[in-house]
């Protein structure tokens, strides 16, 4: 009855206030938080009791949390270009992790998001956005595919997939954790703790950019490996008693405290509340053994696998001046629907792209204006691994435990994927087997991969 209450308010305040795209008042500022491998089971609003996150919590009571939240993928590189394009990362793709390691030896062309596909921050920028990019990258190596070459103003970032916390270096070498770390085109000296000193950047652009729209893209590599953080924030978590827990934890905690930093920045130059503060991890928990250190909330699987701890997701939408505060919208959606949902708010009649979206404008059914679902199907395909949800139905196969083969479960009586339904709704499985397919067929081959090897085996 409560949710209830504050979609009806929600549906009223939302269309009083934003009947046409923005034209006379001023654009909403936009600001993308992307946590790095954080579970389902890793935040206080989602239910944790051990590891504290009062300023995601807040976010959550400000704002909608989306309870079947998706990713594109369940590692990193596919993850973040579906969220950065709208579209499905197989169709131009880039279905797998770039190989970094080609760094080295300097074949870097197309490694990363094609330049004819555009990006959030490309579409924005010509919306006369002021962009900034701070953290991980992890979407192209060369000089045509990166920050500066894809719409970001700023960026203060490595490149890669994982960094150190406190080191850096100004040489690629065989351990990628100390690669290089970017302030535009130059590489530059570092000292301090990364997700502190990204808060730090992102404070200093708000400060800077306050008069007139602005992006950032906060993109933390909390709580990626490696396992490290300050003394402080574990003093502030004696009640965890297991100690990768109460590591995981303090690495989490210092992300929150960022998060309010950043939120407070917004406050202090009057512009919180015209400011869509969006947040997300890039895929569920890695994995580890008993859930020792991030914790999917009881589903199956972990990050790498197509079961929905490994492609669920928290996620968050906050927007103070038109939507309600505390509302939770819990059909499936998708990392992918952020892009065009801003683009639908902005009045961006296309994207000029060689794909048109994939994902869909949120707003009419956070609203309630559109009743249905925003989508009946989601694929996921990540080299041997995939899935199909189709409304509660989901077929999926997973490398990690192969032997099972491809499986059928009913989410909506069992989320946490422990029924295997194939021999009894053997009709509802043929169908949605056939539909992969027939989607996986028309995908190109990866571009840095080949061709998964069981494309048209299972």
């Amino acid at each position: 009855m409560r949710n209830y209450f504050y979609l009806i308010i929600t549906v009223l305040h939302f269309s009083c206030s934003v009947k046409q795209p923005f034209s006379e008042e001023r654009k909403p500022n936009i600001v993308l938080i992307v946590a790095d491998d954080m579970g389902m089971g890793d935040t206080g609003y989602l239910g944790a009791k051990d590891i504290r996150t009062p300023n995601i919590d807040h976010l959550a009571s400000s704002g909608v949390q989306f309870s079947q939240a998706y990713v594109t993928a369940s590692v990193c590189g596919p993850s973040r270009s579906g969220l950065m394009t709208g579209v499905y990362q197989q169709r131009f793709g880039y279905g797998e992790n770039i190989p970094e390691e080609r760094w080295v030896t300097g074949e870097l062309e197309n490694l990363g998001i094609p330049v004819e596909q555009p990006m959030m921050a490309e579409i924005l920028k010509k919306q006369g956005y002021t962009t900034q990019l701070v953290g991980k990258w992890h979407l192209g190596l060369d000089e045509h595919l990166r920050p500066n070459a894809r719409g970001f103003d700023e960026f203060y970032d490595f490149l890669n997939g994982s960094h150190d916390y406190y080191k850096a270096s100004k040489e690629f070498t065989k351990n990628r954790d100390f690669w290089p770390i970017f302030r535009n085109k130059e590489m530059v000296d570092y000292e301090g703790y990364t997700t502190e000193v990204f808060t730090e950047e992102v404070v200093n652009f708000i400060d800077k950019n306050s008069a007139n729209p602005f992006f950032t893209l906060v993109s933390y590599n909390a709580v990626h490996y490696p396992w490290q953080v300050p003394q402080k924030y574990l003093d502030r978590l004696e009640h965890i008693e297991e100690e990768e827990r109460k590591l995981f934890s303090g690495m989490t905690l210092a992300m929150d405290d960022g998060i309010g930093k950043i939120v407070e920045a917004l406050k202090e130059k009057g512009v919180y509340d015209n400011t869509i503060i969006v947040f997300i991890s890039d895929n569920g928990s890695p994995r580890s053994e008993e859930g020792r250190m991030s914790r999917t909330g009881g589903l199956r699987g972990w990050k790498g696998d197509t079961y929905e701890g490994g492609i669920r997701v928290p996620y968050i939408i906050s927007w103070p001046s038109k939507l309600a505060k505390g509302t939770s919208y819990n059909y499936p959606v998708s990392t992918f629907d952020i892009l065009p949902t801003i683009s639908h708010l902005l009045g961006v009649k296309s994207n000029n792209a060689k794909h048109d979206f994939d994902g869909v404008n949120l707003i009419p059914y956070i609203t309630g204006e559109s009743e249905g679902r925003p989508h009946k199907h989601l694929f996921f395909r990540r080299d041997k691994d995939f899935a199909l949800r189709k409304d509660d139905y989901k077929i999926t196969f997973n490398t990690r435990e192969k032997e099972l083969g491809v499986q059928l479960f009913n989410l909506s009586s069992d989320p946490n994927e422990t029924k295997d339904l194939k021999e009894i709704e053997k009709k509802i499985y043929d169908e949605l087997l056939e539909e992969f397919h027939s989607w996986d067929s028309k995908l190109p081959d990866n571009r840095w991969l080949g061709k998964p090897e069981n494309r048209k085996s299972i």
